[in-house]
């Protein structure tokens, strides 16, 4: 049963992104059609991707157990009526060799640098340099990637 369950999870990874993605749990792809993944990347148990505007994933990266990748939310200054309501969306980029934690949030217009990690529970609001560790609600810089 498990080798079905794997082979299964595989084929819906290549099935949404059109190539091999190492698969090890169920995840969730809304608009997959604007969704674009790298090379040799890690998709873990319970993953969520909304791609209502655009989400590039580079090469080597590895999301982790439940994190979320969104890029679109309500606006919070139109919120009087369902009818009024308006989103706010704005493209994702993840560079190559990133590392998303689990639980991790990122939200509209982030882009995160080469190299990064992302600590478990963070929330990014705001772009990410190159090599940075991040980690918190809201996410700060709390070190670079090879410090000692």
């Amino acid at each position: 049963m498990h080798r079905v369950k794997r082979y299964w999870l595989a084929l819906k990874g290549y099935r949404i992104f059109g190539k091999k993605v190492a698969v090890f749990g169920d995840f969730t792809v809304i608009h997959p059609q604007k969704v674009w993944i790298g090379r040799n990347c890690a998709i873990n148990h319970d993953v969520f991707i909304l791609g209502r505007s655009g989400v590039k994933i580079g090469d080597d990266v590895v999301l982790s157990a439940r994190c979320m990748i969104i890029d679109a939310s309500l606006d919070p200054a139109n919120f009087a009526s369902t009818a009024e309501r308006r989103y706010i969306e704005a493209p994702i980029l993840i560079g190559d060799g990133s590392w998303i934690g689990a639980g991790a949030i990122i939200l509209p217009g982030v882009s995160i640098g080469e190299k990064c990690i992302i600590g478990a529970g963070a929330v990014v609001t705001r772009d990410v340099a190159a090599g940075s560790i991040l980690a918190g609600n809201p996410g700060r810089v709390i070190g670079k990637c090879g410090e000692g």
